[in-house]
């Protein structure tokens, strides 16, 4: 449609935005350039869902593609809330990540900004005081990162400008690169 019309959009590509909203997509993104992910497998049905979901083992994390703000997302620890959780999520996205859970780790997030010349900056890190599993907009945020040694922190910013270089974000982004 954008083409059709002629738009063009300033900043970040429609396709780079596919790539970050796309589970799938957006792991193989990352496995390029050899940035760890938990294992996971992006799925589109519920036998495949339950299928991911006892080959990772439980618990296991459900996250929604293309939804903001943790929408049908969240933790389970056996097959009977995984199906709950599951369906629910497939009712907001016709995508879901089945991932191994990363409950009780730390949660880091970058504030970067990237120009159209790939320059790029961290403005600030920020630390949900509540481990992985209680959602972001449901934590305690401070900033700048309290708790991480100056090597965790220098790798986790490196990390965050390597993953927006990689997607070429132009503008804003938010990276959250968990740590143990």
């Amino acid at each position: 449609t954008l083409d059709k019309y002629g738009v063009k959009v300033l900043g970040t590509s429609v396709e780079a935005i596919t790539i970050t909203e796309d589970r799938d997509l957006f792991v193989k993104k990352l496995d390029e350039i050899e940035m760890k992910t938990p294992v996971s497998q992006a799925v589109e049905n519920m036998e495949d869902a339950l299928a991911a979901a006892h080959k990772i083992g439980f618990p296991v994390m459900i996250r929604s593609a293309y939804a903001l703000g943790g929408l049908g997302s969240g933790i389970c620890q056996n097959e009977e809330q995984f199906t709950e959780l599951a369906e629910s999520a497939f009712t907001f996205a016709p995508q879901i990540l089945v991932e191994e859970s990363l409950k009780g780790w730390k949660e880091i997030e970058f504030e970067v900004m990237r120009d159209h010349a790939g320059n790029a900056i961290t403005i600030c890190s920020m630390e949900n005081v509540d481990p992985v599993g209680i959602h972001t907009g449901d934590s305690i945020v401070v900033a700048p990162a309290l708790t991480l040694s100056e090597q965790d922190y220098e790798m986790l910013r490196q990390a965050s400008l390597k993953i927006v270089t990689a997607l070429g974000i132009i503008g804003g982004c938010s990276v959250i690169p968990e740590n143990e």
